[in-house]
């Protein structure tokens, strides 16, 4: 019994109870109406076991960019008995904003007959997933209602959008055997020159040093070209609650998972070995592999994920490496804490190249933090402390960019990566 249906009873009553003790034979027939209306209600009340309703919900895409326009449609058939009143609706998803339409639809059905709830929203960065329609089915004066949660699944993933980053050379510690496109610095088959050698058997003739062999008649020399292979390339986001740091509908933690995704696409682009982990409140991993379909898999984890609680990771010190080669080229992206330092000797320790990207979260909130002389001590202190912090990670031999989350990344990274070996670091 919903209010109106109570309102209409305590209204009859208190009319009849009042003519009787006033024996007014107006205030009486003022209850007919009420009664009448009560009374149609009831009628044309529809009984749960008579309604049958089945929904399809069909979506315009499965899998999107973020930014993009989801359309969607929720077909209703009635296979039972006639519906006089049906009131359709979906519920309201977070990081979507209806473009057309709405979320509800009301309509009255004939056995057979068929009504749509269709809507499009431009959606977020995430996972937008629907189990059930509701419906209330009434009667025409909405007195009588019998709710209902239609099957009707499905899900569209909204991936974070990709800045390609323009390719260029990457210059890693060390390599995987593997044919690829960066100079392994170990003679075999490549482009460029590397040296010449004592001819051995299956070598090639085309490879032959004609001009050396003439000068050494009982001997031959072969050329050799320095050898092009891959890089295994792991990539660490820090998804902790720490790292959401906000300035009104900006967010640290949206610009960090901005550029995993880009740095992802670029090393992919290149034909390299990639992986993913994303300490929060789980451990999220995507395992090393190849080409589209790990980007995929990549943008798949990144589009939703969601900054963890307190009481999910609490330092990267936390996280284990061993998903990654000894050998691997590693990438944090964090604003870091002071806790966080020493993931980076142990990371050293294994063997491993590392490059650190941390956006920085002062200069991010700089403009909501107070301008009084306290404030502004507080925020220099703060600076100083970071410098320090990210000077001693730079002294293990870690590369560091002190990324400013306005500042154009790509040539930072290319400068971080493409001199690393040169300088052996």
């Amino acid at each position: 019994m919903n209010d109106k249906v109570l309102t209409l009873a305590l209204l009859s009553a208190g009319l009849l109870l009042a003519a009787l003790i006033t024996r007014n034979g107006t205030l009486a027939f003022m209850t007919l109406p009420l009664l009448v209306y009560l009374g149609i209600g009831i009628l044309e009340s529809p009984p749960r076991e008579r309604i049958r309703l089945t929904a399809a919900r069909s979506l315009g895409i499965r899998q999107a960019e973020e930014g993009a326009v989801v359309e969607v449609c929720v077909a209703v058939r009635n296979t039972g008995s006639a519906v006089s009143a049906l009131r359709l609706s979906d519920p309201p998803q977070p990081f979507a904003i209806i473009t057309e339409g709405a979320l509800q639809q009301f309509a009255a059905l004939e056995p057979g007959e068929e009504t749509k709830l269709t809507y499009t929203f431009q959606a977020g960065r995430g996972g937008f997933p629907w189990k059930t329609v509701h419906a209330v089915v009434s009667d025409p004066f909405g007195l009588f209602e019998v709710e209902l949660d239609l099957p009707a699944a499905a899900e569209v993933l909204v991936q974070p959008r990709v800045k390609k980053f323009r390719s260029f050379p990457l210059r890693p510690a060390s390599t995987l055997h593997s044919p690829g496109s960066i100079p392994a610095r170990i003679g075999g088959s490549g482009i460029d020159f590397w040296g010449v050698r004592e001819y051995h058997a299956g070598d090639p003739l085309r490879r032959l040093d004609w001009r050396r062999t003439a000068r050494h008649p009982r001997q031959f020399f072969t050329k050799e070209f320095e050898q092009e292979e891959i890089a295994d390339i792991g990539l660490i986001l820090d998804a902790r609650q720490v790292s959401d740091i906000r300035s009104g509908e900006d967010s640290l933690f949206e610009h960090a998972l901005g550029a995993t995704a880009s740095l992802a696409e670029l090393f992919l682009r290149r034909g390299n070995r990639v992986s993913l982990l994303m300490p929060g409140d789980e451990m999220t991993a995507v395992y090393p592999g190849y080409g589209k379909v790990q980007l995929n898999r990549i943008l798949h984890s990144l589009a939703k994920a969601r900054p963890g609680s307190k009481h999910g990771y609490l330092s990267l010190d936390q996280v284990h490496l061993r998903m990654f080669g000894s050998r691997a080229l590693i990438v944090i992206v964090s604003p870091l804490t002071a806790s966080d330092v020493q993931v980076f000797p142990r990371l050293r320790a294994r063997g491993n190249q590392g490059l650190l990207i941390s956006p920085d979260p002062i200069t991010f909130r700089r403009s909501s933090s107070p301008r009084d002389p306290a404030g502004r001590l507080a925020m220099r202190l703060a600076r100083i402390e970071r410098r320090l912090m990210l000077r001693s990670i730079a002294q293990l031999g870690i590369r560091v960019i002190d990324w400013q989350v306005h500042q154009p990344l790509p040539p930072l990274v290319r400068d971080a990566l493409g001199v690393a070996r040169a300088r052996g670091s």
